[in-house]
């Protein structure tokens, strides 16, 4: 019995030996070279150990290598919160990486791509008197916002939860459909060229002929004309290059005048818009430039009022509706 005992005891040491030379190895270059000779002696000492089938004296040599390994390496204050700290760190960084080159979330601010694509509209006929339940779904699953449009932020979120958790709506406050959330592809357009009919997003930086105060910002319009592109609108079609632009689903949509879709119509004269001012014009897209028009042509400011935008403002290709989880959740085309 005594000799089992002494030969599982001197293994587990083997094993330790084994570790602590392995530990030596890898953490060589961070120790000074005292604590380095310091292990190694003790792995010496631990090995004539074993081999003189010492397991007393063996346990006590692994007992010194734990002390010298905590010695080197002491655990630090408040390491569980510099771990946490750390692993969040990692995650924003991962996060705003896959921002910058994969996807981007946008929100769509306006109407001009409805019903495609919805901004923010007032919901008139909202039920003031829904019961929890339905007032929980209706903020965090359908975006249904009752707020007031003169109240600040903070305000704005405080009559939001009062609202879900208690029914109080806010003094002069209104219904607001927060619009679709949605996420861009940043990183197709590297290896393949935008196409007609793709929705896209783009930076009005250097689009000279949008007010100064206005420009910078970020649109979204479905691609219609590429560069050389001869583009003409004869209601409800776009013609590019003398020919009706593609049957494909999405402009089908727009041509049937159906399920709020009104066709690609002339702009409005009392805007002062810039092209297509008759149904006898026409716009060619110049070389390195991208054009682009809204699906809700009555009510969308696009290349008809300022004309072509430089592809290198090009943001990237929306794909996909994350949020409100309504009829439009999912893929954008």
């Amino acid at each position: 019995m005594f000799n089992w005992k002494n030969r599982r005891i001197l293994k587990q040491c083997r094993e330790s030996l084994h570790g602590g030379r392995k530990w030596l190895r890898l953490n060589r270059d961070l120790l000074p070279d005292k604590q380095v000779a310091d292990f190694q002696a003790k792995l010496d000492a631990l090995e004539v150990s074993i081999k003189a089938g010492q397991a007393k004296e063996a346990a006590a040599q692994v007992d010194k290598l734990q002390d010298s390994v905590g010695a080197a390496f002491p655990d630090r204050k408040h390491s569980a919160i510099r771990e946490n700290v750390e692993v969040f760190l990692v995650a924003a960084i991962v996060a705003m990486g896959i921002r910058t080159f994969f996807l981007q979330p946008f929100k769509i601010p306006t109407g001009s791509m409805q019903p495609t694509l919805y901004g923010m509209i007032v919901d008139e006929n909202y039920n003031r008197y829904a019961s929890l339940p339905q007032r929980v779904v209706d903020v965090l699953a359908f975006g249904k916002w009752p707020v007031n449009p003169r109240a600040d932020f903070a305000q704005t979120i405080s009559g939001v939860v009062q609202w879900m958790l208690f029914g109080s709506w806010p003094t002069g406050g209104v219904c607001v459909d927060r619009g679709d959330h949605i996420f861009v592809d940043r990183f197709s357009y590297h290896f393949r060229k935008p196409g007609r009919g793709d929705v896209i997003v783009f930076d009005t930086a250097n689009i000279a002929a949008i007010p100064e105060a206005s420009r910078g910002k970020f649109y979204i319009k479905r691609l219609v004309g590429l560069p050389g592109d001869v583009l003409q609108i004869q209601e409800p079609h776009l013609l590019v290059n003398d020919r009706v632009l593609d049957s494909r689903l999405a402009f089908e949509r727009i041509y049937s005048k159906e399920g709020g879709y009104s066709g690609y119509v002339l702009p409005d004269l009392r805007a002062d818009p810039r092209y297509f001012r008759r149904a006898e014009d026409t716009f060619t897209v110049p070389r390195d430039h991208l054009f682009a028009l809204g699906d809700n042509s009555r009510h969308s400011l696009d290349g008809r009022y300022w004309g072509a935008f430089p592809k290198k403002d090009l943001v990237g290709r929306a794909i996909l509706v994350y949020w409100p989880f309504t009829k439009r959740l999912g893929r954008i085309e």
